[in-house]
């Protein structure tokens, strides 16, 4: 008889009791590399160089590094927790199990609350984000010497096809804030002005580029011209919806996925948490029946 199977017998695991330890066992090895897989992610954010770097001249750094200090963080406790979680099931420790299911607890119960802080304050967050957003792009896009800030939103708005900061086509701070407000604008000169960058065009090949920015040929159409905007003033290689506006529509329309997401991970956590109890539960009745 193998050493695995005298402890089991010793504890009087079988059936229902075995099922539940290893079946512990196989959920926390899985989490445990989520959680290492979330650290890796997190350290790569604060360090990286390239583009996930860029997006901290837009948002701020404070904005950027809490977030990337967040994933380290909750990367850190997924990993505590599921070794301590795979340590209980397979040495058969009640004090581990009962602290593996506290640390889970608090874990679901810090999401539920994060989330209903971020619901209810979310006007506020999104005003936060509107006035980092406005105060990169007024003053420091296109400015020599901070690359960094131009990179970061040409990156934005040719990935979410979006030009500005909010609104739609009729508003004055989504393609036309570039005229309007920012200092990429005001230094270029009169015969070398382009209304937008070529970021904000979904074609930037031959004459399609000239007619995007605004140049000579084109005088007639945004973004040459001002809102409001007619129906025959519109520029069908321009990107006209504001970077915010559109991230958050590209949310909204993949609500389902994330609230699937969000439902998949605390189902999760509840069925570690119970499998967590029963074990306990199984391996005090099996003390009492030995």
């Amino acid at each position: 008889m193998s050493d695995d199977e005298d402890g089991d017998e010793k504890m009087g695991l079988s059936g229902c009791g075995k099922f539940l330890k290893y079946s512990m066992f196989m959920f926390n090895s899985v989490i445990l590399v989520a959680g290492c897989g979330l650290l890796g992610f997190g350290v790569y954010v604060r360090n990286s160089e390239e583009k996930m770097a860029q997006l901290a001249t837009i948002l701020g750094s404070f904005y950027y590094t809490a977030f990337s200090t967040s994933l380290i963080v909750l990367g850190g406790v997924v990993i505590v927790i599921s070794f301590l979680g795979c340590c209980g099931a397979i040495k058969e420790v009640k004090c581990m199990l009962g602290t593996f299911f506290v640390l889970l607890f608090v874990m679901l119960l810090s999401m539920v609350i994060g989330g209903i802080i971020v619901y209810v304050y979310r006007e506020n967050i999104g005003d936060a984000v509107l006035t980092e957003l406005s105060k990169s792009l007024n003053t420091t896009y296109g400015v020599s010497g901070d690359r960094e800030v131009t990179k970061a939103w040409d990156l934005i708005q040719k990935l979410f096809q979006c030009c500005g900061v909010s609104g739609g086509v009729n508003s004055t701070t989504s393609w036309a804030y570039y005229r309007e407000y920012t200092f990429w604008f005001k230094n270029q000169t009169d015969d070398m002005r382009e209304y937008v960058p070529e970021s904000c065009c979904r074609n930037v090949f031959g004459n399609n580029r000239t007619k995007c920015v605004g140049g000579s040929g084109y005088e007639n159409i945004i973004p040459a011209i001002l809102p409001p905007v007619g129906a025959h003033q519109e520029n069908d290689l321009l990107y006209t919806n504001g970077c915010y506006t559109a991230i958050v529509t590209f949310l909204t329309d993949n609500v389902r996925i994330l609230a699937g997401v969000a439902s998949a991970v605390s189902v999760l956590m509840v069925l570690g948490m119970t499998f967590a109890i029963c074990l306990c539960r199984r391996i005090k009745d099996d003390f009492l029946f030995d």
